[in-house]
Formats: structure tokens, C-alpha cells, sequence
């Protein structure tokens, strides 16, 4: 039997379904901005010295803000090539997506203990 979603009558796992792609592609962006978070965080703490922040008043380049924004073109680049994965075999990028969860949250969870 073909999973089905409530709304529509596509079938959600059968190749070439634009809404398990759209969802693919949506999962895949998800997923990189906090790992091009961590990964950019990791580097900034063990490559380059920043000054302390309590210390600093007014700043016209927020780092954060510069890593999340850089996170969210990584994610925009990741988006597409992910829709077309979807489109042409779901149940692969979707086992992908899947297996990439646990370490993207173990660098996420790496980063924020070790490397605050």
C-alpha cells in the first residue's frame, strides 16, 4: 500500500511526487543551517581570536547573525539539489535526511559544549 497524504491524491513515496520533494528540500535546508552554524562557530573559537563580548558596546558586524545568515544561503544552495535527489529516488533522500539528523545534532550538541 502507497502512503498517501491527507490533502492530495499524489502518493507521497512514488519518484517524481513534487510534495515529498518540496518537503525534501525543505528538510535538507533545516538541516544545514544549524550544521553551517556549528561548523562556522567551531572555526571562529579554534582559528581566529575575537574580542571578549562583554567588553565590546556597539558592533556594526554581529557574528551570530553574520553565521545564521551564512547558514541560510548555505540551506538556499542545499534546497535544490535535494528537490531534484527527491524527485528522481524519495525513498534514498529520504533515508539520507534521516541518517543526517543525529549527527548534525551531535555537532550542534559538540559546538554549543566545547566550543561556546
Amino acid at each position: 500500500m502507497v502512503a498517501r497524504m491527507p490533502l492530495g491524491d499524489e502518493p507521497l513515496a512514488r519518484p517524481g511526487s513534487r510534495r515529498l520533494a518540496v518537503a525534501a528540500a525543505l528538510a535538507a535546508a533545516l538541516l544545514s543551517v544549524p550544521a553551517t552554524y556549528a561548523a562556522l562557530r567551531g572555526y571562529d573559537v579554534l582559528f581566529k581570536s575575537e574580542p571578549d563580548p562583554a567588553t565590546i558596546i556597539w558592533s556594526a558586524r554581529i557574528a551570530m547573525f553574520w553565521r545564521l545568515g551564512v547558514g541560510a544561503y548555505v540551506a538556499g544552495m542545499l534546497a535544490l539539489p535535494a528537490y531534484a535527489l527527491a524527485r528522481r529516488d524519495p525513498a534514498r533522500t529520504l533515508r539520507l535526511l534521516c541518517a543526517l539528523v543525529v549527527p548534525v545534532g551531535a555537532l550542534l550538541a559538540f559546538q554549543a559544549a566545547l566550543l561556546p
